[in-house]
């Protein structure tokens, strides 16, 4: 069966426009929470908010370095980068941005090209710079969902991260 092109440059940043504001739309709230609230361990598989969302820039940082076909230096999926939120979102947004970026000057040979990819761990994957590109969103969203459930047990609202209300939010 002949591999037919799954992805192109506009789809992809069009996925990372929509993870920034889904990102955006969680920090907005989680740094107006008390530090105690970010910090609380729950019954999840990252344990707290200030977990989930420094993994979420730690693997940016793994998947950007494969990308690149460079050695990445974490060994831990809970690794702290950052305790202040504030930072944190910042940091992110930063990453974000390398990631856009980088993006943009891949040409269509290069997006669909298989790099070999250092996991945390040890474990190794051959995957396409476009199927990482996806897999970057969907992790975001698979994480801030768990963070929504952490969320839910506190006195906030819920937070709308669903690409239909960003969809929305660009036609206003």
């Amino acid at each position: 069966m002949e591999k037919k092109l799954m992805h192109n440059q506009a789809y992809l940043l069009n996925l990372l426009d929509y993870n920034s504001w889904a990102n955006d739309e969680f920090f907005k709230v989680i740094i107006k929470l008390p530090i105690d609230e970010i910090q609380k361990q729950h019954q999840s598989f990252m344990n707290s908010i200030r977990n989930s969302l420094n993994h979420l820039l730690v693997i940016d940082k793994v998947w950007l370095a494969n990308m690149k076909e460079e050695k990445h230096s974490f060994n831990n999926l809970q690794t702290i980068l950052f305790e202040n939120m504030e930072e944190l979102w910042r940091a992110k947004k930063n990453e974000e941005e390398i990631i856009k970026k980088y993006t943009i000057n891949l040409s269509s040979t290069e997006l669909e090209e298989t790099v070999e990819c250092e996991l945390i761990g040890g474990n190794s994957v051959n995957i396409s710079r476009s199927m990482i590109i996806t897999h970057l969103v969907m992790h975001g969203g698979y994480h801030r969902g768990i963070i929504a459930e952490m969320l839910g047990q506190t006195s906030l609202p819920p937070i709308a991260q669903d690409i239909t209300v960003w969809e929305k939010t660009k036609l206003t």
